[in-house]
């Protein structure tokens, strides 16, 4: 199995993470395309996922007042259980600043996937788009 994640640099790339994004979140998760679809699209900085040439995952990160904020990941449900959501994470701290604040928003289900990865829960758990969510920050360890 081929496996790799490039950063987004054309339209027809950008097209297929609105692609994954829309099947994972608006069809999967019920979220309304209003939500899904924000006004940060062009502000943000995309990742996608291939596995043997195939776009299967995708994520994005986007610099806000608090600091970079890690977000969006979508993995197809038949691709998911092979690592890509942790090779998209990794992929994209190695490409972030590491003086800056790194954070996300991670889904309940989620918060023990990303404590694996390095990141500590901040504060209490909040409801967004009707799903429970942690905020967490990541922290590097020096590697």
């Amino acid at each position: 199995m081929d496996f790799n994640v490039k950063i987004v640099k054309s339209n027809s790339e950008k097209e297929l993470v609105l692609s994954i994004r829309k099947e994972v979140f608006i069809r999967g998760l019920n979220i309304p395309e209003h939500m899904e679809i924000d006004h940060n699209e062009d502000l943000a900085t995309y990742v996608l996922a291939y596995i043997d040439n195939i776009p299967v995952g995708t994520a994005r990160w986007r610099e806000t007042k608090i600091g970079i904020k890690l977000e969006r990941f979508a993995v197809l449900s038949e691709y998911r259980s092979n690592g890509i959501g942790q090779k998209m994470t990794k992929f994209i701290l190695k490409n972030l600043h590491k003086s800056k604040i790194i954070y996300l928003y991670a889904q309940k289900s989620a918060i023990k996937f990303y404590e694996k990865l390095g990141f500590k829960s901040v504060g209490n758990l909040f409801e967004e788009v009707g799903i429970k969510h942690q905020k967490m920050i990541y922290i590097f360890d020096g590697k």
